[in-house]
């Protein structure tokens, strides 16, 4: 899936962006149809604009920066007897100060567990502290960006990868219409002509981009369900607004980590090294985790998506087998480790792991639906 925070351009206006219309709450029993949607925006009404969440992300940095590096200068700056009184001060309130950060560990723990909720298709617990609201807006953003950065790029609607990306999705979707975090979107299809990029992704808001390069590469219905399955997977389960609450907390540490690094490390050289470590420290240990957890959640509830559709799940595992090839081929490829995506070779195996009981459910929906006909 595309990184939800990407970098947003200008946000320009789109009049006519080719999309297909996919399925309503009000349309489930009318189909689709094919027509052309106009674009537009409206004025964000979230209680932290979109906008804003993009940017104090780095202004805070900026801030934790000069805060830590200020009290450095200031501390070298004061005479050997200051230092002292302010030492031994600290020493007599010692306990006041453990106190001060009892009650600070409790209250941040206290508003971890209060955000907590599950999510209703796995019973997962998560952290979340983003609206639906905000997630929309920011959904919207992203739209825009994307349409920018691929406006000359956009394929017409009457082009021939629509009608297959229609009659997948709509396959999906309708046969797990029963969840409400499908009848309760707006689902369309956009497709970026870029025969390079094997890519698709979904945004929180239903929208749904393919690059040519990744229909060119799934030369079955059954590997492209698959693979939208996962991508529409993200979008049901929430992905996009569990990472931005994800985020919140991993850039708290990061923002006390610069505040310490410039603050008691001697040299500015010194505490960018120090804060590179401690940052790569959070990535690898926590952020990157974290990510491929989810990836794999996606893959297994997609897995149940397309099998349900009665797509052949065993195409996921000829798709992840020919992705491994190319990931072979990539002298430049990340070591798992340091990815927020689990190697090829870990899907195929959880995949493998899951197949047996995702065929016995596709068995179960297509006799059925057979069943159902008569």
């Amino acid at each position: 899936m595309l990184g939800f925070f990407r970098c947003v351009r200008s946000a320009t206006r789109f009049s006519q962006v080719p999309r297909f219309p996919l399925i309503t709450q009000r349309a489930f029993e009318k189909g689709t149809k094919i027509s052309e949607c106009g674009f537009h925006t409206t004025s964000p009404r979230a209680a932290i604009p979109p906008v804003v969440l993009i940017i104090l992300r780095p202004a805070l940095r900026v801030v934790a920066f000069f805060a830590g590096r200020n009290f450095r200068k200031w501390w070298r700056s004061l005479p050997k007897d200051k230092r002292e009184h302010y030492w031994s001060r600290i020493k007599e309130k010692k306990w006041k100060i453990l106190v001060g950060g009892a009650v600070t560990s409790a209250m941040a723990y206290w508003f971890y567990m209060s955000h907590l909720e599950v999510e209703p298709i796995t019973g997962r617990e998560r952290f979340s502290i983003v609206s639906t609201k905000q997630i929309q807006d920011l959904s919207q953003l992203e739209f825009q960006a994307i349409c920018t950065e691929y406006a000359s790029r956009i394929e017409p609607i009457k082009h021939p990868y629509y009608a297959r990306m229609k009659r997948v999705a709509d396959r999906l979707l309708h046969a797990n219409k029963h969840l409400p975090q499908i009848y309760t979107k707006t689902w369309t299809i956009t497709v970026l002509d870029d025969p390079r990029n094997m890519n698709a992704f979904v945004l929180p808001n239903g929208n749904i981009f393919v690059f040519t390069g990744m229909l060119d590469f799934c030369t079955t219905d059954d590997e492209l369900g698959v693979v939208l399955g996962h991508e529409i997977s993200h979008c049901l389960l929430g992905h996009a607004a569990e990472n931005v609450s994800r985020e919140h907390l991993l850039e708290a540490i990061k923002l006390v980590l610069i505040a310490l690094a410039w603050a008691f490390l001697p040299s500015d050289i010194l505490s960018l090294l120090g804060y590179g470590v401690g940052a790569g420290a959070v990535n690898a240990t926590l952020r990157y985790p974290y990510s491929r957890n989810l990836e794999n959640e996606a893959d297994q509830v997609g897995i149940h998506l397309a099998a349900k559709a009665c797509f052949d799940v065993r195409a996921a595992l000829a798709f992840w087998d020919k992705m491994d090839i190319i990931h072979e081929l990539d002298l430049l490829a990340s070591q798992e480790w340091l990815s927020t995506h689990p190697s090829h070779k870990t899907r195929v195996a959880k995949i493998e792991e899951q197949l047996p009981d995702a065929i016995s459910f596709r068995k179960y929906c297509k006799v059925r639906s057979i069943l159902k006909d008569c």
